[in-house]
Order: C-alpha cells, then structure tokens, then sequence
C-alpha cells in the first residue's frame, strides 16, 4: 500500500501521537465486531490507507466516523459525499466546509481540485439538510471556489440560497443582476437587497423588478450603492408605498429633486426629521424649506371658497368619500380633512381638531371610525396630519380597525363626541 500512501492527504492536522502500529491498525479494521472498527475510525493517529479503507465500511455508524475525522484522507471524503447515508453525508459537508477555506497554498495545490469537487458534488446533494449546512459554513468564506458559492445561490431552497445571496464577498455583482433577472423567490431578492456594499447596478436590478419589500429593504440599506437618477424615480412614485418613506428620507444624499418629491407626501415628522439633517445640500435644505412654508396654513384669497364651503358642497353633491378624504389627506390638507370627518361623522370640528392636535392615534382613528372611512385611511391621517410617529400609529388588522367598536366608541366621548 506504499504507493496509495503517498498519494492520500488530510485537510486536519495529524495527531502529535506516535502513529498506530500498522499491523495491528490492518487487523481492527477487518474486526468483525462494529465496535472495534468504529473506535479506530475516531482515532486521528492512523495510517491514511486504515481511514481509506474504512470510508467503504458497511456499517454507516463506522463510515460516519470516518466522515467526522478531520484526519481522514480527502480522497476517502469524496467517496463519503456520495454515501447512501445522509448522516454521513452531512458530517463530510460539516468537515469539508469548515476546513476548506482555511487551506495553506501547498494543501490547496495539492488537494484543491478534490475538495472542490467534494463541495460541488455536496452542493447538488438532493438533500436540502447538507445543502443548508454547506450555505451556513461557507457563506463568509473566502478561500473556496466561486463555482460552489454560485451553485449554492441558485438553489431553489430559500434556507439554502439566503444566507450565501446576502453574505458571500465571491458573488459578483454580474453574477447577482443575472440571479435578479431570473425571477428568484421574495426572499432571495430582499437577501440581495440587504447586501453590505451592493453596487450600483445590482441596486438598479432589484428596483426594476418593481418587488415593494425588496425595495424597501434596498433603502434600508444605507451601504447600498443607489444611483442618484434612481432615487429621484423612486421617490418620484413612492407617495403609495409609506414603508419606502423614512427609508428614503434616511438615504444618505439626496437630490434637491428627490427631496422636493418626498416634501409633496411624506408626514410631517418626517419632513421634520429631512429639515433637521446637518448633512443637506443647500439647495436641498432650500427645497425642503421651501415645502414647509407651503404646508402652513395661507389665507384664502378674497372670495374663494373655504374648506368648510368646499366640504358642505361636496356633502350636498355626495361626493364627499373616501376617495376625496384620501386625495386631501395625500396633499396634506389638514384643515380640509379635519373639516370633511365633521361632516361626515356628524361630528364637532373642534372635536376632531383635538385629536390631531394631540397627536392621538386612538382618538384620530376613532374620528375616521365614527365618519365611516377605513382603517388604511385613518393609518394616513395619523401619519401623515396628526404627526403621530410611524411606530406609535394604529395599523389596519385583518383590513379593518385594530380598536373595538366600544373602545372607538369610548374615544369619540373622551375627546367631547
């Protein structure tokens, strides 16, 4: 066996032990008793042939050992990624993908392509479990090749694909806008999204699949490279998507143009928080100034038609709905709003007034109750008129009031209704 000993390596370093006697090591692993072959598979100072020729043992619990070994030779590894036994077959992927990326040059020249076809072969395991295992050990890995790390990322098991789409530094940025082009599952897209550093032209890729969720985590992402064209054409459409408005307003430069987009419809809490950035451009920081002056309340001029005029007219019309609240409430029309909940809730106005002004979100939500309009709705005036910070404002449930009639009921009397 002199000539298959020479040609047999290990990726673990070999026991500081004096290497077993070779004959005796022969004679255990031709031992009937499973036992016995099962203990010297552990042992790390055994000749590589012994561990070779046990890697084909019948019983799975001995191979097993064998796979678990770090002295093992990888040639009896890339026979034990194929075992019938998955558990086997887990423990060589668990070995290889630790191992693996910590090689020295000389191991890697020496074994390199085996242990890459080991892990390839283990990557198209059809076992989802040692797919996820070799996902979770290499997905910071530097050291092994591109191929596998590519392999794992088109996998159609999102356990799998995830953690390597949002972590690995071997994905190219080529490699990422063609998986993006090939209509990946939801999660795999939001993974990409959330990559530290992704480059500009991936960032464009995930905009244009138009998915909300891996938008919003792409503007979440403040290491994200996000071309400045592309976020003035996001916040040029994003007054529908709320989830996309503190993300942007967040984003670490902004255009004038985006700016002034984002003034048209973001609450006013957030226009504030853009306002009070030390990091503004002045032309910027003059959009946004220029936004607030015109939120304030103006006079009307001589003869025009009030806010309570208009939501009388319209009342008398029947078009007074939920589509002309909604309009007004997207235009910031507080005093209109305020106005049009009176009417339709048969309602004070100084009543209504007082919940916005305390920045309620029970008491707004129970004024939009009491005048008939939706849940959704009554989330934007919280937003949007009322100040009320995004994560104190009263979500919909199940497409209505997440409040009971009686606590609505009780909200509508607590402010004078």
């Amino acid at each position: 066996m002199s000539g298959l000993l020479s040609g047999l390596m290990s990726l673990g370093r070999r026991s500081d032990q004096p290497m077993m006697d070779y004959d005796d090591a022969k004679k255990r692993a031709a031992s009937d008793s499973s036992g016995t072959r099962r203990k010297l598979a552990k042992r790390a100072n055994v000749q590589p042939e012994i561990l070779y020729f046990l890697a084909s043992d019948a019983d799975p619990s001995v191979r097993r050992e064998i796979a678990v070994n770090p002295s093992t030779p990888v040639q009896a590894d890339r026979i034990l990624a194929t075992d019938a036994d998955e558990d086997v077959r887990c423990c060589v992927a668990e070995k290889i993908a630790r191992l693996a990326p910590g090689l020295s040059d000389s191991d890697r020249d020496r074994a390199g392509g085996i242990v890459t076809e080991i892990l390839e072969t283990l990557a198209r395991d059809q076992t989802a479990r040692i797919r996820r295992v070799l996902a979770n050990e290499l997905k910071l890995a530097q050291g092994v090749s591109p191929s596998v790390i590519e392999q794992l990322a088109r996998d159609d098991d999102e356990t799998v694909c995830v953690p390597v789409l949002r972590e690995s530094p071997l994905l190219s940025d080529e490699f990422l806008v063609e998986i993006i082009q090939s209509g990946p599952v939801q999660s795999a897209l939001k993974a990409i999204s959330g990559r530290h550093g992704l480059g500009a032209d991936v960032a464009d890729a995930i905009v244009g699949t138009e998915d909300r969720f891996a938008i919003t985590s792409l503007l979440s992402n403040e290491s994200a490279q996000i071309r400045e064209e592309t976020l003035d054409r996001l916040a040029d459409g994003a007054a529908e998507f709320d989830d996309w408005h503190a993300p942007l307003i967040g984003r670490p430069t902004l255009s004038a143009k985006a700016a002034t987009s984002l003034s048209r419809y973001v609450t006013e809490a957030l226009l504030e928080k853009l306002r009070d950035r030390d990091d503004l451009d002045p032309s910027v920081a003059k959009a946004v100034g220029e936004s607030m002056l015109r939120r304030e309340d103006t006079p009307k001029a001589e003869g025009a038609e009030t806010d309570r005029e208009k939501v009388k007219r319209l009342h008398l019309d029947g078009e007074l709905d939920e589509e002309a609240v909604k309009s007004a409430v997207m235009r910031g029309e507080r005093v209109f709003v305020v106005e049009a909940i009176a009417s339709l809730g048969r309602l004070d106005t100084t009543v209504v007034q007082k919940a916005f002004s305390l920045a309620s979100a029970k008491g707004v939500s129970a004024m939009a109750w009491k005048a008939g309009l939706s849940a959704e709705l009554a989330q934007q005036m919280q937003l949007r008129l009322a100040k009320v910070p995004p994560d104190e404002a009263i979500k919909p449930v199940g497409g209505g009031y997440a409040m009971s009639d009686d606590d609505l009921d009780w909200q509508i009397e607590f402010f004078g209704g």
